[in-house]
């Protein structure tokens, strides 16, 4: 009877054994929760997917794109500033591969007015090979906000020029800011000018443009456009023609 009761015994924990093994094979896995979350970005359910990253994070906590993605979606979908820098540097910690995390959390410093750490973020996607002409136009926008004006000129150049052949209407907008707060008139009138003809001519071409440049991921959020009005350029223009011919 010993024996019987062992053999019996051995099976049913054999059996345990192998239904919790299986319980175990059909439960979430965190690239599951990952798949999950992006079907709900495609239908614009940011709370949800955030859920779901978070629940991928908590299964394997080494998952530097669940991180990134959400660290996108804190921040162009929900306004988590704050959360967003967490967890973009959590990717970079954690070895995100592309080099456009930097420029994603560049972004991000840029918002939060944190202009030192955006640059060393930018110029650290550029020293791993990401050199766009949207992490330049940053580092202008950086520098500009900084007031130093020369490296800002520099960085808004370099920006036109990495661009080319295709014209980069924003580049030559804030080219025109670092002019005009340099007093130039006539430089500032032209990029301003410049800016205004290719916004006008092509505006839609422009914002399918932007949007094909933007960092992996990025594309899944309604962003709002970064280009200023015609009108009011043209106003702007306007203002300083005045500003040119009052000067002795």
């Amino acid at each position: 009877m010993r024996w019987r009761e062992c053999f019996w015994r051995a099976g049913l924990w054999g059996g345990i054994v192998v239904l919790l093994a299986s319980c175990r094979s059909f439960a979430p896995r965190a690239e599951d929760h990952y798949a999950r979350a992006e079907q709900l970005l495609n239908e614009r359910q940011y709370e949800l997917a955030a859920a779901e990253l978070r629940r991928a994070i908590e299964l394997k906590p080494d998952f530097p794109e669940a991180h990134y993605r959400l660290a996108q979606i804190l921040f162009y979908a929900l306004g988590d500033v704050k959360g967003a820098i967490a967890e973009f540097q959590t990717a970079i910690a954690k070895g995100y591969p592309h080099p456009a995390v930097h420029y994603e959390l560049a972004r991000v410093f840029l918002d939060a007015d944190l202009f030192d750490d955006a640059i060393a973020q930018l110029s650290e996607a550029i020293r791993k090979g990401y050199e766009t002409p949207a992490v330049r136009l940053e580092l202008g926008r950086a520098h500009l906000a900084k007031g130093e004006l020369e490296r800002a000129e520099q960085e808004l150049q370099r920006a036109i020029e990495l661009s080319a052949p295709v014209e980069f209407p924003l580049a030559h907008y804030y080219l025109g800011e670092v002019y005009e707060r340099q007093e130039k008139w006539a430089p500032a009138i032209a990029q301003f000018e410049t800016y205004v003809r290719i916004a006008s001519a092509h505006a839609e071409m422009l914002a399918e443009e932007a949007r094909e440049g933007l960092a992996p991921g990025a594309e899944s959020f309604s962003l709002p456009s970064d280009l200023p009005s015609v009108e009011a350029v043209q106003q702007r223009i306007a203002s300083l023609k005045t500003r040119a011919a009052l000067r002795p």
